[in-house]
């Protein structure tokens, strides 16, 4: 999924803005980048656990609750037009896709039982499983599938993650005015799903596990649903929201989910932990499972009892400053380049979040297809000073004063700093609350601000395509390069896996040289999870699966 969360900081959440911040940016992603939405731990097996377990002594919870996760609450209880994370990682255990990612980051069956490749990988069918249903007891069909990705491209109200479908034939022409919902490359024929592509997209099967392209009842497709939780809600996932206060969200099994119900018939998201740590709520047994900040980790590792109720795996996704190019100073690559080679970033990550990686390109370690080289510009004070004043402003005189825009910490403060220490420029920090943080990066960029990008699915694909793409509905900051957009779509078109890697490095050569976004760290995530809470640890893409979470007997 890709939607802006936060960097550095990675307090306890199922996804959301922490308690606190310790740097500014998005984890989509930076001791600089926002203030911290944490995707929790990590994608569990896609297995489930029988319901025959005993629970565990835990949280202080009710007796009818079975397990208590620190959450987040959704910004929009709507699939297709949350895209942020903190959002995402709460519907992707209401609504279910065609596909889920394994422990491994493989693409497995879920609503879909079966697919198949053809003409040469311009279309891709979906066979779904026969005799599933949502959470109402009526049957899910492929025009409910059909349905539900038509509403990412309404050009009524598009979805932040539009981009998802932009190699469909005809969905750039429908979200964009110019053709009807009929001319788009997606069909129904009973239980089949059809897709067409103008081009192969070798990347779109795994695409088809992102929490915006999951299903909902086409009879509910003109439902817009917004950060309150709707009445009744049906839903095709794992579990149905049934009741939302200013603390928290009660989640009931649903008895229909296509794999049947899940071991642990209530959870409940602690949604605000008032004012405590993720790991306070932890030790004072508030909540069963929690993810926590690299700095806790350092610690906690070491801790005789909490040291091995500590997991930890890769967050896919990657810290970095952007820039409106489009509008100046930053429409000049010489300006963007100085920036870039201003600042010592991996002396900012080590010494404001130890233990993270420092970025060596957009796409983060562990993604498959991903090339080892390093791509992102490296420090270098004299340089910065030189390409600026080839664009006209030596030791930064005339340079119009900057925004920096973040959803906030002081490690920004420091960023600015150093810019201005080394360029001579004048560097303002602006605050924002996170919801509003989104609603400015989609509506009205500002000059230069902090992100974070987390995988949709694990393909170099979702952070270069539906980044940095002409025309992406994610490209923020409006960068367009033609030789760019060829490399990522010839890569995109091969399923040579060696072919593939060289296409994308080379569209990360010209990232490096046009520096239309700085790539500054790679997410980790850390979480706490009760001895005895099975299916809380391995690794992957996406966010903690509550389906697979089971109390072990005993325990």
């Amino acid at each position: 999924m890709s939607g802006p969360i936060s960097p550095f900081d990675e307090p306890g959440w199922v996804a959301g803005p922490p308690p606190s911040a310790g740097w500014t940016s998005s984890g989509r992603f930076a001791a600089a980048v926002i203030a911290a939405l944490l995707i929790v731990s990590a994608v569990l097996a896609f297995v489930l656990v029988p319901r025959d377990v005993a629970p565990a002594v835990g949280a202080d919870r009710p007796d009818e609750v079975d397990a208590v996760i620190a959450g987040s609450a959704p910004l929009s209880w709507d699939p297709q037009l949350a895209g942020d994370a903190a959002s995402a990682a709460t519907l992707a255990q209401v609504y279910e896709g065609l596909t889920a990612f394994d422990a491994q980051s493989q693409v497995q069956p879920a609503l879909a039982r079966a697919w198949s490749i053809e003409d040469d990988g311009r279309r891709l069918v979906f066979q779904l499983r026969p005799g599933i249903t949502f959470s109402d007891g009526t049957p899910v069909t492929g025009a409910d599938v059909v349905a539900s990705w038509l509403r990412l491209i309404d050009p009524q109200r598009p979805s932040p993650l539009a981009s998802l479908l932009s190699d469909v034939v005809g969905a750039n022409e429908y979200l964009a005015g110019e053709g009807s919902a009929g001319e788009v490359g997606l069909r129904a024929e009973g239980d089949r799903v059809i897709v067409d592509f103008r081009r192969p997209a070798a990347y779109f099967l795994a695409a088809t596990a992102s929490p915006s392209l999951a299903v909902m009842p086409a009879a509910r497709a003109g439902d817009r649903p917004a950060a309150d939780l709707p009445a009744d809600m049906v839903v095709s996932g794992a579990y149905i929201p049934v009741e939302q206060t200013a603390t928290a969200i009660r989640l009931e099994a649903n008895e229909r989910y296509w794999a049947g119900a899940p071991a642990l018939g209530v959870i409940e998201l602690l949604t605000d932990l008032e004012g405590q740590s993720p790991v306070a709520s932890f030790e004072a047994g508030r909540v069963d499972h929690t993810g926590v900040g690299s700095l806790d980790a350092s610690w906690i590792r070491y801790d005789p009892e909490l040291g091995p109720q500590l997991r930890h795996s890769d967050a896919f996704s990657v810290d970095y400053f952007g820039f409106d190019t489009t509008e100046p100073p930053f429409d000049d690559r010489l300006v963007r380049r100085a920036f870039a080679l201003a600042v010592d970033w991996d002396r900012l990550v080590r010494l404001t979040e130890p233990g993270t990686e420092p970025a060596t390109s957009l796409v983060p370690a562990g993604v498959p297809g991903r090339s080892e080289a390093d791509f992102t510009p490296r420090h270098d004070p004299s340089a910065a000073r030189a390409a600026l004043a080839e664009a006209g402003f030596p030791e930064g005189r005339d340079f119009p004063a900057v925004t920096l825009t973040t959803s906030g910490s002081s490690s920004d403060e420091a960023v600015a700093a150093e810019l201005e220490a080394v360029l001579g420029v004048e560097i303002e920090v602006e605050l924002r609350p996170f919801g509003q943080y989104l609603s400015v990066l989609d509506r009205d960029p500002p000059q230069f601000w902090a992100l974070s990008w987390i995988a949709d699915y694990p393909h170099p694909h979702d952070f270069l395509g539906l980044l940095l793409g002409s025309g992406s509905s994610s490209n923020q900051g409006g960068w367009s390069d033609p030789e760019f957009d060829a490399f990522v779509a010839d890569a995109a078109s091969t399923d040579d896996a060696a072919e593939q890697e060289r296409l994308y490095a080379e569209a990360q050569r010209i990232v490096q040289e046009e520096a239309p976004l700085i790539p500054v760290s790679y997410g980790e995530r850390w979480s706490l999870s009760r001895e005895g809470l099975l299916g809380a640890g391995g690794s992957g893409v996406g966010f903690l699966r509550l389906a697979g979470l089971a109390w072990a007997d005993g325990s």
